[in-house]
C-alpha cells in the first residue's frame, strides 16, 4: 500500500506540475527580423544576424530547439503600445494607448508629446487598472511573477509591474533614452517630459541607481533572472518570467566584454550581451527541474529603426505600418511539446501570447475582448485553428477624427495578402505615402513579395478578392473598438517624475538632478582593453590624458573627493588571502554584510573610483577593524564583514571561473572573490 501511495504522489505531483507549466518571456526592444540568426532550413527569409556580422549562438540553439515564426507581428510599430498589447492580450486601441496628442490631444497637460504615443518619464496615464496583465491572471493559479528590464506601461507607483501582478520587479521603467545617462550625455537641463532628470533602475518601486549604470544592466538583469529560476525550481513553484530587455534600444550600450566586439559595430554588441543573457536564462532553466515544464517565448516589441539592414529584406523600419515596422522576429521553446527545428508561416502576433499562456496553464480568461488567439495548435502541431486569419495594422493619420475612426486602420493584413489604406514614406513609386489615403487600396502579395515593392495589378482578380476579405474584416473589427479614455492624453507632470535624490543640486551641483549614484557620470574610457569601445564611446576617439566623460560635449570634472584624511597606504594583497567566492544579490541582500558602495543597497555611497582590492581593503578595515572578509565588485563595489556565506558559499570551483552571471557568482581575482583583510601597517 506504500508503494501504492508513493507512486500515486508522485502521478499526482507530475499531473500538477504539467498543469502548471513554467512561462517565460523574452522581450526585446526594437530588434528587427533580421538581426539575430537561426538554422537556415527553419527561415525562408531575414534571420540571418545581419548575414553574418551579428553573432547569436544562444538565440541560434534556442531556434533550433524549438519553432520560428516566419510570420510574428506586433500588436502596435512602438514601444508602448506593442507592450500593453502583449501584456493583455489585446490591441492597444482597447486600452486607449497609442493615440498622439498631436492629433487628439493637442492641449495636454505637461511638455508636449507632440505625435509620439509612447509614456514619458512624466506620464499621468498608463495601462488603465480595469485591464488584466497575464501577470495578475497567473497569481490566483499560484505562480511566482518576477519583471525585469523595461516596463514602460507608466511609471507611477500604481501602474508599475509590482501593482500589475508581478512579485518583484528589477528595471529601468521605461526606454534608456528617457533619462540622462553616460550613454546619452545631454545638457545638464534635460529635456521633459523625455529626459528631464538621470536615468532611474528601481527594485520593485525603490530607485536603486540614478543614473542607471548601464555597463552593468544586463548583467543585473541575467543574475536576478537566473536567481529566480533556481529558487522556484527547486522548491517547485510554477514561475512567470517577463524579460522586456532595455537592449537593443538606443543608446545602444553595453557591458565592457561586449563593446567592439561585433562586426556590425555598436547595435551588434548591444544583439550580442542580449543573445549572452538568453544564453544564461535558458542554460539556468536546462539545468534545472524545470528543464521540461517550461514554455519559453522569444519576440521584440517592434521592428528595428536600424537603416539599411535592420529588417532585411522587409520594407520600413520602427514607427511604420510597412512590415518592417510591425513584423518581428518570433521563436517558441518547450521541450517535449514543441518539435525542435520546427518553423511556420502562420499569421500570428505578439497579443497571442496571453490567451496561449493562460490555455496551457489552465487559466481563465479575462471578460474582455481578446484580440489574441491561442497558439497551441501551432505550437504542438496539433488538430485546430493556425494562427489568424487577419492582422490589423494601426497608424494613426491627421484624417481620423477620434480613436474609433474606421481611418486609424490603416491596413490588414489576410492570408497571403496585405491591404493598404494609409501608407508610410518610402512607399514603391506611385503610392501616396506620408500617411496619406490611397486612390484605391494598395495591395501586396506577401508571399511571393515579402518586400512590399510590387504591388498586385488593381484590375487582377487577386487584388479584387483581398480586397474584399480585407475590407469585411476591417468593419468587423471595427465594429468591436469602443471609444475609452485616451492614456496619452492625459498628458505630462513633473509631479510624478522618478526622482532617487531630490537634494542632488545641492548636493551634486555639477550633474543633472536626481543623481543618486554620480559616480555613474564618471566612467573610465581609457586604458580599456578594447580600443574600439573607447572610440565609439567618445566622440573623436580617446584623448591621450584620459579624462572621463560625462553629460554635455566634453570632459566634465568628477565629483569632489570625500573629506578626510588620504587613505594610508596598504601593501598588495597576497594571494593567500583569497579564501573564496561571494553571491552578490541585486535585489538587497548580500553575502558579505556590510556595503561600503555598490548595488547591493538602494543608496550607494560614492567613496572611491576605481575600487581596487587595496582600496577595499582599507575601507573596510578603517571601519571596522574586527572586520575579517572584504571583497570587491567590479570598479564600483566595496563589501566588508566577519564572516560570509549567508546564501549559502559558492562552490571552489566557481573560484577560478570567469564571470557569466550565473546565480550572480564570478570567480577569480578581483571578480567577487573574498579576501581575508590584510592589516594596514602602523
Amino acid at each position: 500500500m506504500a508503494i501504492f501511495a508513493a507512486a500515486t504522489t508522485a502521478l499526482v505531483a507530475a499531473a500538477t506540475a504539467a498543469a502548471t507549466p513554467n512561462v517565460v518571456v523574452l522581450f526585446v526592444d526594437d530588434m528587427g527580423i533580421d538581426q539575430i540568426a537561426v538554422p537556415a532550413e527553419q527561415r525562408s527569409y531575414g534571420y540571418t544576424g545581419n548575414n553574418g556580422t551579428i553573432k547569436t549562438p544562444n538565440i541560434y540553439r534556442l531556434a533550433a530547439e524549438g519553432i520560428v515564426f516566419q510570420n510574428w507581428y506586433s500588436g502596435f510599430h512602438v514601444c508602448t503600445p506593442s507592450r500593453a498589447a502583449m501584456m493583455t492580450g489585446r490591441l492597444p486601441v482597447r486600452s486607449g494607448i497609442g493615440a498622439p496628442n498631436g492629433i487628439y490631444a493637442p492641449d495636454a497637460p505637461g511638455p508636449s508629446q507632440g505625435n509620439n504615443v509612447v509614456f514619458t518619464a512624466e506620464s499621468v496615464g498608463g495601462l488603465p487598472l480595469n485591464e488584466t496583465t497575464l501577470a495578475e491572471a497567473l497569481k490566483p493559479r499560484g505562480y511566482a511573477t518576477l519583471c525585469v528590464g523595461k516596463w514602460h506601461l507608466g511609471q507611477r507607483d500604481e501602474f508599475l509591474p509590482t501593482s500589475r501582478g508581478f512579485d518583484s520587479y528589477l528595471g529601468i521603467p521605461f526606454s534608456q533614452d528617457i533619462g540622462m545617462s553616460f550613454w546619452l550625455p545631454l545638457d545638464y537641463d534635460g529635456k521633459a517630459p523625455y529626459q528631464p532628470v538621470a536615468l532611474p533602475l528601481l527594485t520593485n518601486k525603490t530607485v536603486l541607481e540614478q543614473p542607471a549604470d548601464l555597463f552593468t544592466i544586463a548583467q543585473k538583469y541575467s543574475d536576478i533572472t537566473t536567481e529566480f529560476i533556481t529558487a522556484n525550481a527547486e522548491s517547485g513553484t510554477p514561475f512567470f518570467i517577463y524579460l522586456p530587455f532595455n537592449h537593443i534600444h538606443g543608446p545602444n550600450s553595453c557591458g565592457a566584454a561586449w563593446c567592439g566586439q561585433s562586426a556590425r559595430g555598436p547595435i551588434g554588441d548591444a544583439v550580442e550581451e542580449t543573445d549572452w543573457v538568453v544564453g544564461n536564462v535558458m542554460n539556468t532553466i536546462r539545468s534545472s527541474s524545470a528543464s521540461t515544464n517550461t514554455l519559453v517565448f522569444f519576440t521584440s516589441d517592434n521592428g528595428s529603426p536600424q537603416r539599411p539592414d535592420g529588417n532585411t529584406p522587409l520594407r520600413g523600419y520602427k514607427g511604420s505600418t510597412w512590415e518592417g515596422g510591425y513584423r518581428e522576429p518570433g521563436i517558441a521553446w518547450w521541450p517535449g511539446k514543441i518539435n525542435p527545428g520546427s518553423s511556420t508561416n502562420a499569421l500570428v502576433a505578439t497579443y497571442d501570447i496571453f490567451p496561449t499562456v493562460l490555455s496551457v496553464t489552465n487559466t481563465p480568461q479575462p471578460p474582455v475582448t481578446l484580440d489574441g488567439v491561442d497558439l497551441s495548435s501551432v505550437l504542438f502541431q496539433s488538430a485546430g485553428p493556425k494562427g489568424h486569419d487577419c492582422i490589423f495594422f494601426y497608424k494613426y493619420p491627421h484624417a481620423a477624427t477620434t480613436a474609433t475612426d474606421p481611418n486609424n486602420l490603416a491596413a490588414v493584413r489576410c492570408d497571403d495578402f496585405k491591404v493598404y489604406w494609409y501608407v508610410d514614406e518610402g512607399g514603391p513609386p506611385g503610392t501616396q505615402s506620408g500617411v496619406q489615403p490611397q486612390g484605391k487600396p494598395l495591395v501586396f502579395n506577401l508571399a511571393e513579395d515579402p518586400t512590399e515593392t510590387q504591388p498586385v495589378g488593381p484590375e487582377s482578380a487577386a487584388f479584387k478578392l483581398a480586397v474584399a476579405k480585407a475590407v469585411a474584416a476591417r468593419k468587423t473589427h471595427i465594429a468591436s473598438i469602443i471609444d475609452v479614455p485616451n492614456q496619452n492624453a492625459l498628458g505630462n507632470n513633473p509631479d510624478f517624475l522618478i526622482c532617487g535624490a531630490p537634494d542632488s543640486p545641492s548636493k551634486y551641483p555639477q550633474y543633472p538632478n536626481c543623481s543618486l549614484t554620480p559616480q555613474y557620470w564618471n566612467i573610465s574610457i581609457c586604458g580599456s582593453p578594447n580600443t574600439k569601445w573607447c572610440n565609439q564611446t567618445a566622440s573623436g576617439g580617446c584623448p591621450e590624458d584620459c579624462p572621463r566623460f560625462g553629460p554635455g560635449s566634453g570632459p566634465v570634472p568628477p565629483p569632489p573627493p570625500p573629506p578626510g584624511p588620504p587613505l594610508p597606504p596598504t601593501p598588495p594583497i597576497p594571494p593567500a588571502n583569497s579564501v573564496g567566492c561571494f553571491i552578490d544579490h541585486v535585489h538587497g541582500a548580500c553575502d558579505l554584510p556590510y556595503v561600503i558602495q555598490g548595488h547591493c543597497v538602494s543608496v550607494s555611497r560614492t567613496v572611491h573610483y576605481p575600487i581596487t582590492l587595496e582600496t577595499c581593503n582599507t575601507l573596510c578595515y578603517l571601519t571596522n577593524a574586527s572586520f575579517k572578509y572584504f571583497a570587491t565588485q567590479d570598479a564600483h563595489g566595496c563589501f566588508c564583514g566577519d564572516s560570509y556565506g549567508k546564501f549559502g558559499a559558492a562552490p571552489a570551483s566557481d573560484c577560478n571561473a570567469t564571470c557569466v552571471g550565473t546565480h550572480e557568482i564570478c570567480g577569480g581575482p578581483n571578480r567577487n572573490s573574498v579576501y581575508k583583510i590584510q592589516p594596514l601597517p602602523a
